[in-house]
């Protein structure tokens, strides 16, 4: 698969440059040279891919030979995250973004750990974009504004399946029932110290239900790839 690089906006026309950080990690630290062929996207779905006809210190130029965008799957997947610990937070973002989720939403829940801070959104940005990258995803998941659990139960919509993991729900997440009418649905990650009796009501209270990934207790950094795992298979796309 050809390497993966992302704009702010595509071209229009024949050529597309890389510049910036993106075209200084492409010359400098991958040092791809004329004639290797790369991929470009603008993170909204929208790539160009083509040879690679210019190379300067830190930028170079594609002949756009190929364009396309990738449209978002139907229902959609969106993780609604508890900050979690500095050091589960990369590792977290890796594992939602290679698993396919449309949209993040980080939750300020009552037993967070760590709290979000004025630049936590450009670190989370910056890791979904690289995990994206890897996976040669064109499309990034949409990051959301933090959210408290007031803010958070306001955003669900009558369509929409909220499932909150949960260790010790009745049923696991392989029983859960998705009509054809849902149109996202919503994942809720709660955080290492697990989510508290009131936030579980009150959740519950605008819709959500629990469900269980098995016997095992996940960390909450890994807890919402397995469950995406779940779900893409439970609609049929993986």
């Amino acid at each position: 698969m050809l390497s993966l690089f992302f704009v702010d906006q595509l071209s229009a026309g024949t050529t597309q440059e890389l510049t910036g950080d993106e075209g200084h990690h492409a010359v400098a630290v991958m040092r791809l040279s004329i004639g290797e062929q790369i991929k470009i996207a603008d993170g909204a779905g929208n790539w160009v891919s083509g040879t690679i006809t210019e190379v300067g210190k830190k930028s170079l130029k594609i002949d756009v030979a190929e364009r396309g965008s990738a449209q978002a799957g139907k229902p959609e997947l969106i993780v609604v995250q508890a900050v979690t610990k500095s050091d589960r937070t990369k590792e977290m973002l890796e594992l939602l973004t290679v698993g396919g989720a449309d949209q993040i939403i980080p939750w300020q829940a009552e037993r967070c750990i760590s709290k979000w801070q004025d630049d936590s959104a450009q670190k989370w940005l910056s890791t979904i974009k690289e995990a994206a990258k890897q996976a040669r995803r064109v499309k990034l998941p949409v990051l959301a504004e933090e959210v408290t659990t007031n803010q958070l139960v306001k955003l669900f919509n009558p369509n929409d399946k909220i499932i909150i993991l949960h260790e010790s729900a009745g049923s696991g997440i392989s029983q859960i029932n998705l009509s054809t009418e849902v149109e996202r649905i919503i994942l809720i990650i709660g955080p290492e110290g697990g989510i508290s009796d009131g936030e579980i009501s009150q959740l519950a209270a605008a819709g959500a239900v629990t469900s269980r990934m098995g016997e095992l207790v996940l960390r909450s950094a890994h807890a919402g790839f397995a469950a995406l795992a779940a779900i893409q298979s439970l609609i049929g796309r993986w």
